[in-house]
């Protein structure tokens, strides 16, 4: 026996099957929508992330470098301090100028202040390892600006003692080498020189060095680039 629907039926099922259809792909739709989004959001937290470790690293890297052009003509002439004289004119006028010498930085703590707010949030990212090694990085970049912090402090008090011993003294050196004699032979510059070359410097290089392959990680973690990092930037 064959059924065969009434033309009521065939109206009533077209339009159930109609409606059925209209709502799983609105649903599905829509599903979609909120992956798409919530993938887009995670991107953009791990690129927010990334750019401002790689950011910091790249100007913490500038400051070594300056800092180990100065520390090297420092330590030179400590070793030479009893005989200045056979220094050259030229070396003296860089440690001297060396002092004065200055990092103002600004660090950029937006990325860490929402990551560690929204924590919640970042582990929806789905990947643990990259939460976990972002929450290093951030670690180690605070311990970073303390050694910026404390090297600039102590550099603002050497500026003080170069101004009392050299600018304002009762007889203020004239020369080049006698402003270097007079510093090389104070027990406090002396001090910070070694301090610098043993504790802020060195401290400071192995920050570098463990941001850098920290944050490469994290990029090869996340699949970033430096094309799609650089870009991020631009957009920011």
């Amino acid at each position: 026996m064959k059924w065969k629907l009434s033309d009521f039926w065939k109206q009533a099922l077209s339009s159930t099957l109609g409606t059925i259809i209209g709502i799983v792909l609105t649903f599905g739709t829509s599903a979609w929508i909120n992956h798409r989004e919530k993938q887009e959001t995670e991107r953009t937290a791990a690129l927010m992330v990334i750019h401002n470790l790689d950011s910091f690293t790249e100007d913490l890297g500038e400051m070594v470098r300056e800092l180990q052009a100065i520390d090297s003509i420092n330590m030179k002439l400590l070793d030479a301090r009893d005989r200045l004289h056979t220094v050259s004119e030229d070396t003296l006028q860089l440690f001297v100028s060396g002092i004065l010498t200055h990092n103002f930085n600004t660090v950029d703590e937006t990325a860490e202040t929402i990551f560690s707010s929204n924590i919640e949030t970042w582990k929806s990212i789905g990947n643990s390892e990259f939460i976990e090694l972002a929450g290093n990085c951030f670690s180690v970049k605070r311990l970073m600006v303390k050694f910026q912090e404390g090297l600039e402090a102590e550099k603002n008090e050497l500026s003080d003692l170069y101004l009392k011993t050299i600018l304002y003294a009762d007889h203020p050196a004239e020369s080049t080498r006698e402003i270097a004699t007079t510093l090389l032979h104070s027990a406090t510059y002396c001090s910070h020189i070694k301090k610098q070359h043993d504790f802020y410097l060195c401290g400071m290089e192995q920050g570098v060095k463990v941001l850098r392959k920290q944050t490469d990680k994290c990029k090869r973690l996340m699949n970033v680039t430096d094309e799609e990092l650089l870009q991020f930037g631009l957009n920011d």
